[in-house]
């Protein structure tokens, strides 16, 4: 009689369940699988967040509500904003600890990301001053002190310091790469990567 009862229990609230979250649509998720849309949430971003279950759900009976869809929408707004904080991470309506499972299945990971990021524009961190690049990168200062000390450790010359009269005379001199490194005291690739730059300001200017 107790399986009878808790039988039917289950199936009233499994109906109950997907009455009040029906199947709105279909979509696909990053990975291309299969998903049932059950609830949409606006975001300030220009997509929406879509909510429901796999089309593989093997759990009989659905409970709570329904599960973030991880689409390439979101993957695509975290990887064009994965150099931001928290405020803009998260800024999406959707609890933050389902966030970060999707985040983490992903492969997002706010260290490693900023790491990679700026072992790319290494040289502006060599070349710039915090200012500048985080006006260049549209991003906080602070974090750039933070960033360059990491990568770069304590610095031994004031940033921009190759803007000297003297430097960039060298920098702009017919000089080879390996005689102006002996001048100011660098290795080849950083003169190079300097008299560049030197070059580009002077063209612009």
């Amino acid at each position: 009689m107790f399986g009878v009862l808790n039988q039917g229990w289950r199936k009233q609230r499994k109906s109950t369940w997907k009455l009040k979250y029906p199947v709105i649509g279909e979509t696909r998720d990053a990975d291309g699988h299969l998903w049932y849309v059950r609830q949409v949430r606006e975001t300030k971003h220009g997509f929406d967040l879509l909510f429901g279950s796999p089309e593989s759900r093997v759990q009989p009976l659905p409970t709570g509500l329904p599960r973030l869809i991880p689409t390439q929408a979101l993957k695509d707004f975290w990887e064009a904003h994965k150099m931001l904080h928290d405020s803009t991470l998260f800024d999406l309506p959707a609890g933050r600890t389902t966030l970060k499972r999707a985040r983490h299945r992903f492969g997002f990971h706010v260290g490693r990301d900023a790491t990679s990021y700026w072992k790319k524009h290494i040289d502006d961190l060599r070349l710039l001053s915090a200012s500048q690049v985080a006006a260049k990168h549209q991003i906080n200062d602070c974090v750039i002190h933070e960033i360059r000390y990491k990568l770069l450790g304590k610095m031994t010359r004031e940033m921009g310091w190759w803007r000297e009269p003297r430097v960039i005379n060298i920098l702009l001199s017919p000089l080879t790469l390996r005689e102006m490194g002996k001048k100011l005291g660098i290795g080849t690739s950083h003169a190079g990567r300097l008299r560049r730059r030197a070059q580009e300001e002077q063209a612009s200017s």
